[in-house]
C-alpha cells in the first residue's frame, strides 16, 4: 500500500510519538480508574499532607480522659458513667454547642452510675442540649448486599444522637479515609460519629437524622460549613447520595496534637466542686469531643501524620466534613486531557533532544505538575496524577541500570571501601580481571576452637559480631576490601580493583590498628567477665590475578595466585614464632623504612621452592598508625 505523499519520514516519527503519548495517557488513566495506581496516589497525597501547613480547627476542642484520669478512676473499665455524666454536665454548662463522647457504652455498669449518665442526658435533651454518643457498626451479610447493624448503648433511655465510630483501615493498617455513612442491614444508612456531631450542631434531632438517612439518596440534609475566614456561619445541604458515595480522604488539620485539647481531670473536679464555668471559657460555642487517651484503652491508630488516639481522628473527620473536602479525583476527561498533554510534550521532546535532556525536561515537567497538583490539593481538594505518565515513559531507559546498581551495591557494598564500590558500579558485572601487584592481609584468631567449646552459641555469636564489625571497619577505612571470611579468619586485599600506590603501607597500618582494636575489645570483654581473644596477622606483597571469578549464574570478585597462598602460610607461623604480626620481605621492601620490625629469619613455607623472609611488625617510625 502506497503511503500518502504528506506522510514523510519526519512526520511519521512525530505521528508515532504522538500516538505513543496518547496511548500511554489512556492506559495510565484506565489503570488509575480501576485502582491499580492507588498505592502511588496514596503515598503522594500522604507526602502533600505531611508538607502542608497546619490548618486551624478553632471550632473543635478535645477533652481527654488521660492517664491521670484513668488512675483516679481506679484503672477500671468500663469507665465510670458518673465521671462521664459530670464531665458532660460541666461542658454543657460551659456553653458547648455539641458534646460528643467517643466512648462505647455497650454494656451496663454500676446501676447508680448508669442512671446518673441517663439523667444528665435526659435533662439536657429537654433543654435543647446537644449530646452525641458513639456506637460500633457490626457488618451483616444479607442476600442482596453487605449491611451494618448498630450496636447501641446499654439503654434506649440515653438521649442524644448516635453515630458509628468505626473507621476504614487501609491495606497498610493506616487510617486515611472516612465513611460519612454505612449501608444499614435493614435499609437506608447508619450515620458516622462525625456526621452525627455536625447534625447535632445544626440542630437536627436523632429522629430527623434517622428519617433522612432511611429515605432515597437524592434527599439532602443541611450541615454546617466552615468559611476559611469567618468560621461556621451557615449550613448547606448535602445529599445522602454524596454521603454514601466514595469514602472521603480525611483532611487532617496537622500532626498529632494539632487540635486544641484539655485534660478532663480538672474539669470533673470543678464540676464536682459546684463551681459554675465562667461565661468566657474555651468550650463556649465549640464542638467538644471527649475520648480516652490512656494506654490501656488501646484506642490509638496510625495515620499518615503519626499515631493518633481515636478521638483525635474523629476530630479530624469533623474538620474534613466542615470544610466539605471529599478529596475526590477530578473528572476523567479533565484528568485524561492533563495527562495527554504531559505525555505528548515528553514524546515530542524525545524527537529532538538527547536522552539526558529529555530526562531533565521530564523532571521539569514533574516539578511543574507537582506544584499544580499541590495547589489543586490545598485549594480544591483534587488529586492530579503527576508521576505515573512521566515516569512510565522514562522508566524503561533507567530501570534496568538502576536495578543492576542496586543489586551490586547490596551484594558487594558492605565488603569494600567507597572507592572500590564506585568502580564496581561503573564496570558492573563486567569487572574485568588482570594481573597486578597488591598487598594481601590475613588474620586468624588463636584458640577460638577451644573457646567455642566453653561458651554458649549466643555468647559466641555476640563476640564474633563485635569482633568482625571492628575489624571490617579498620580494613575499609584504609582502602582495603574484605575478600573473604574463612571461619574466624579474614582475607583482605589492598590495591585491587582500585589502583593504590600505598597498598603495602595501608595493609601494614591495618594490621597494627586491628591489634589495637582487639585490645580495646578485650578490655571491654574482660570488664564484663567474658574471655578474651588473641589474633595473628600476616601481610605479603606480590602479583595476583584480580577479577570476577565464578559461573555465569554467580560470580565473585576475588584475588588468586601464589601471593594469597603464601600469606596464609605466613599467618600460620605466628603461632610457632609467638608473634602477633608478620610481614614478608616483599612487603617490607615496599614499606621501606616507614615501619619498625624485628628480623625473624627466612622460613620455608609449604608450596614454595624459595624461602620467605619474615619480619615481626612492631610499629611505625612516626609513632602513629598509618593514615588512610
Amino acid at each position: 500500500m502506497r503511503r500518502p505523499a504528506w506522510l514523510t519520514p519526519g512526520r511519521r516519527r512525530v505521528l508515532r510519538a504522538l500516538l505513543l503519548g496518547v496511548a500511554v495517557s489512556v492506559a495510565v488513566t484506565a489503570l488509575s480508574q480501576i485502582g491499580v495506581l492507588a498505592g502511588w496516589e496514596t503515598r503522594a497525597v500522604d507526602t502533600f499532607l505531611f508538607f502542608r501547613d497546619r490548618v486551624p480547627a478553632p471550632e473543635i476542642v478535645l477533652v481527654l480522659i488521660d492517664e491521670e484520669a484513668f488512675r483516679e478512676l481506679g484503672e477500671r473499665q468500663p469507665l465510670s458513667r458518673r465521671y462521664l455524666a459530670d464531665l458532660g454536665e460541666f461542658l454543657l454548662q460551659s456553653g458547648a454547642r455539641v458534646v460528643a463522647f467517643d466512648i462505647l457504652l455497650k454494656t451496663p455498669s454500676v446501676q447508680k452510675e448508669d442512671a446518673a449518665l441517663v439523667a444528665m442526658a435526659r435533662r439536657w435533651h429537654e433543654q435543647g442540649g446537644r449530646l452525641v454518643f458513639g456506637f460500633e457498626a457490626i457488618p451483616r451479610t444479607g442476600e442482596a448486599r453487605l449491611g451494618y447493624e448498630a450496636s447501641p448503648p446499654f439503654t434506649r433511655e440515653l438521649r442524644g444522637l448516635l453515630g458509628f465510630s468505626n473507621a476504614p483501615v487501609g491495606p497498610d493498617g493506616v487510617i486515611r479515609r472516612m465513611a460519612p455513612v454505612l449501608p444499614a442491614a435493614d435499609g437506608g444508612f447508619l450515620p458516622s460519629f462525625a456526621l452525627a456531631v455536625l447534625a447535632a450542631y445544626a440542630g437536627h434531632t436523632a429522629e430527623d437524622l434517622s428519617r433522612t438517612l432511611k429515605s432515597e439518596t437524592g434527599r439532602s440534609i443541611a450541615l454546617p460549613v466552615r468559611d476559611p475566614e469567618a468560621g461556621i456561619t451557615r449550613a448547606e445541604p448535602i445529599t445522602v447520595g454524596t454521603l454514601a458515595g466514595p469514602w472521603w480522604r480525611i483532611d487532617f488539620a496537622g500532626p498529632p496534637g494539632a487540635v486544641t485539647a484539655f485534660s478532663g481531670v480538672p474539669l470533673v473536679r470543678l464540676a464536682r466542686s459546684g463551681i459554675r464555668p465562667d461565661a468566657d471559657n474555651p468550650f463556649k460555642g465549640k464542638i467538644v469531643l471527649a475520648g480516652a487517651t490512656f494506654q490501656a484503652s488501646r484506642d490509638f491508630y496510625p495515620t499518615p501524620l503519626g499515631v493518633m488516639p481515636g478521638v483525635e481522628i474523629h476530630a479530624n473527620m469533623v474538620h474534613t466534613m466542615l470544610a466539605r473536602r471529599a478529596f475526590l479525583p477530578p473528572p476523567v476527561l479533565v484528568n485524561l486531557s492533563v495527562l495527554t498533554g504531559a505525555c505528548l510534550a515528553v514524546s515530542l521532546l524525545s524527537l529532538w533532544l538527547r536522552p539526558l535532556w529529555v530526562a531533565l525536561a521530564g523532571l521539569g515537567l514533574v516539578v511543574g505538575f507537582v506544584a499544580v497538583s499541590y495547589e489543586a490539593y490545598t485549594r480544591g481538594g483534587y488529586w492530579l496524577d503527576f508521576v505515573a505518565p512521566l515516569v512510565g515513559m522514562m522508566a524503561y531507559l533507567q530501570g534496568s541500570r538502576l536495578l543492576a546498581r542496586r543489586r551490586l551495591r547490596s551484594a558487594f557494598g558492605q565488603y569494600v571501601s567507597p572507592q572500590v564500590m564506585n568502580r564496581v558500579l561503573r564496570e558492573g558485572d563486567e569487572l574485568g580481571g588482570d594481573v597486578r601487584t597488591v598487598s594481601v592481609l590475613m588474620s586468624d584468631l588463636r584458640g577460638f576452637t577451644t573457646l567455642s567449646e566453653r561458651l554458649k552459641p549466643d555468647q559466641i555469636s555476640e563476640m564474633m559480631n563485635e569482633y568482625f564489625t571492628a575489624m571490617v571497619e579498620v580494613i575499609l577505612s584504609r582502602r582495603g576490601i574484605v575478600n573473604d571470611f574463612i571461619g574466624d579468619g579474614i582475607l583482605a586485599v589492598y590495591g585491587a580493583p582500585v589502583e593504590d600506590p600505598e597498598h603495602a603501607w595501608h595493609a601494614a597500618s591495618t594490621a597494627l590498628e586491628m591489634q589495637a582494636a582487639l585490645e580495646r575489645l578485650n578490655r571491654k570483654w574482660q570488664a564484663q567477665g567474658q574471655p578474651t581473644l588473641a589474633m595473628g596477622v600476616a601481610v605479603h606483597t606480590g602479583e595476583v590475578f584480580a577479577g570476577n571469578v565464578g559461573s555465569p549464574r554467580r560470580k565473585k570478585y576475588t584475588v588468586l595466585g601464589d601471593t594469597v597462598n603464601t600469606v596464609a602460610r605466613i599467618e600460620g607461623l605466628n603461632r610457632d614464632l609467638s608473634t602477633a604480626i608478620l610481614v614478608s620481605g616483599a612487603a617490607l621492601a615496599a614499606l621501606k623504612d616507614r615501619v619498625i620490625v624485628q628480623d625473624r629469619g627466612s622460613v620455608m613455607v609449604k608450596g614454595r621452592a624459595q624461602p620467605v623472609e619474615l619480619f615481626e611488625l612492631l610499629g611505625v617510625r612516626n609513632g602513629q598508625v598509618g593514615q588512610a
